[in-house]
Order: C-alpha cells, then sequence, then structure tokens
C-alpha cells in the first residue's frame, strides 16, 4: 500500500503490461532496499513492508519481480556473490602465497565492495530454513566463489611437496565457512576486536605458512 497523501511514483505500481524496460532498474532497487533493510532491522525484521518502507516503493512490487520473498532473497545473495566475484576473482586469479590470500579476506572483511553486502549474506545464510528448497541453490550459487578459493589454495600449494598432503577443496570450504561466520559474529557487537584480531593472526599465521612451503618446495626435474 502507499502512504496515504503521498503521490505515486513511477515504477510504483506493478506494468500492466510485459515487464519493460526498467524492469532490469526495479529489480536492482528492490535487491538494495533488501540489504539495506537486513542491516538496519536484521532477518527478523525484513519483511515485504519493510523492505517497500526502505525503498520508498509499492510492496506489490516484490511479488511482481521475484514471486516470493524467499525468491527475493536468493537473488541478494547471487546478487552479492556475483559482484563479489568481479570484484576479486582477478585478485584471486594472481594470489600466489598464502599471505596474499589473507590479505583478500581482509580487504573483504573491511567492506570491499560495500559491507553492508557481506553483511546481509550472512544473514541470510543463518536463517535461511532447513525445509527450503531453495537450499542447495543458495549452496550452488555460492560455490563459484569456493571454487575461485580452491584454485587459488591449490596454487599455492602446487610448488610445495606438501600438497599432496592437504585436502584442497576442503580447505577452500573452510576458508570460506570461517569467513561468512566471522561475519556473522561481528554484527552481534561491532566493537568488538576479536574478528580484527583473528585476521592479524591468519595474516602471521600464513606467512610462517609461506615460509613453511618454500621450505618443503619439490625438487626441479633435472
Amino acid at each position: 500500500m502507499t502512504t496515504p497523501g503521498k503521490s505515486t511514483k513511477d515504477g510504483d505500481k506493478p506494468p500492466k503490461g510485459g515487464k519493460g524496460s526498467s524492469s532490469v532498474e526495479t529489480r536492482q532497487r528492490i535487491i538494495d532496499a533488501t540489504i539495506e533493510t537486513l542491516n538496519s532491522e536484521g532477518m527478523m525484521g525484513t519483511t515485504a513492508r519493510s523492505i517497500a518502507r526502505s525503498g520508498g516503493f509499492n510492496q506489490a512490487l516484490i511479488y511482481y519481480h521475484f514471486d516470493s520473498l524467499e525468491g527475493l532473497f536468493f537473488e541478494v545473495i547471487k546478487y552479492v556473490n556475483d559482484r563479489r566475484l568481479v570484484h576479486f576473482g582477478p585478485r584471486l586469479e594472481e594470489v600466489s602465497t598464502l599471505a596474499e590470500l589473507v590479505a583478500v579476506a581482509i580487504e573483504l572483511h573491511q567492506g570491499v565492495p560495500d559491507c553492508r553486502d557481506n553483511s546481509a549474506v550472512a544473514l541470510l545464510v543463518a536463517g535461511w530454513s532447513n525445509d527450503s528448497g531453495l537450499g542447495p541453490k543458495v549452496l550452488e550459487t555460492l560455490r563459484p566463489w569456493d571454487e575461485a578459493v580452491s584454485k587459488a589454495v591449490e596454487r599455492i600449494m602446487g610448488e610445495s611437496s606438501l600438497s599432496d598432503l592437504v585436502p584442497v577443496d576442503e580447505l577452500a570450504y573452510a576458508i570460506s565457512a570461517l569467513f561468512l561466520g566471522l561475519q556473522l559474529l561481528s554484527r552481534l557487537d561491532p566493537q568488538d576486536k576479536t574478528t580484527s584480531q583473528v585476521f592479524d593472526s591468519l595474516a602471521g599465521g600464513a606467512n610462517a605458512a609461506t615460509t613453511l612451503l618454500q621450505t618443503f618446495s619439490k625438487p626441479k626435474p633435472a
């Protein structure tokens, strides 16, 4: 419903015909409002009404463009993951040490490209229902990020004789899960320095691990 006394702007009502040229802009407007609402209201407070209020549009637009709130939440995760891959994908392709990989994680944690994105995804994944049929699709959507991290880890380990002892895919999954968990916990107390201390420890450990990997480098072919 529109607010009494407030004029209806273009795009506040579903078009009478098919989804026109403004559809992409309207969908993005709804996604942005959802991310904003998740950060300000939390998962429990993110309803169609609160999202519409944050974005200044009619809540009927949500169901016109996304069919359901669950469908909208899925698209938020997909949007954030795609944007993250666009920004960090090339960086991950160039990573050659564990220290460089941790540096990417720290940059991401610090809010690049947008700290609200990471927080929104952490909230959605934590609050996702086990009964939802979209659960497997969410995991599949996040998989490209896991694969990018996995390739980076495999490349880092490739020149070490220890590479055969390290389950690369499992390590990449653990790294992604650790980051997601840290993002969620850091929301509980933004002033808590523990998360920053964890990343500092990881950075120090990565430097030591890099030295260790170089020590056990594979012999060059004769």
